[in-house]
Parts: C-alpha cells; structure tokens; sequence
C-alpha cells in the first residue's frame, strides 16, 4: 500500500470524508464497534479508522469489504451500473 496517495481536488478529498462518514455512522446506527466491522471485513481497526475518517490510502478492495459487511454493497453497484448517477462524464 502506497504510503501517501494523492488528492487531485478539493472535491474528491471532501467525497472522501462524507464516505468515510456515513460508513461511521451506518456501523453505529447498527450498535457495531469498530472492532467488530474490522473483524467481519478481515480487516485491522488502524485500516477501519482511516476508512472511517476518509483517508485515501486505503485501496478501493477495503472500502468495499466495510460496505459489504454493512449491508451497503449494492449501493455502490448502482453507482457502477449507472443507475446511482446523475450524469455523463467523460
């Protein structure tokens, strides 16, 4: 894992945080501790909380592994299917 992944915008730093959010409070929504989730995704708690708070460092495989073991998996399919998106980008 690469020791310092760069931020190309201010946007995509601030999607970050807002991901790594809701990821925090849909675990706690669900009475989980962080040990828990870390556990159930074979994950360490150090990588979950960088998650949590939005860190870019952790590869997208991670990310997914905390949405899927929080039942959010398919949140992220729309998105890749299209069906979550507003608009075209090239």
């Amino acid at each position: 894992m690469p020791a310092h992944v760069l931020i190309h915008s201010a946007l995509e730093r601030q999607l970050l945080i807002q991901l790594g959010g809701r990821l925090r409070a849909a675990r706690t929504h669900r009475g989980w501790t962080a040990s828990q989730v870390a556990d159930r995704a074979e994950i360490s708690r150090t990588t979950l909380h960088a998650v949590e708070s939005g860190a870019a460092s952790p590869a997208i495989g991670t990310y997914l592994k905390v949405l899927g073991v929080l039942g959010l998996a398919g949140d992220l399919a729309l998105v890749a299917t299209g069906e979550g998106t507003t608009g075209e980008r090239p």
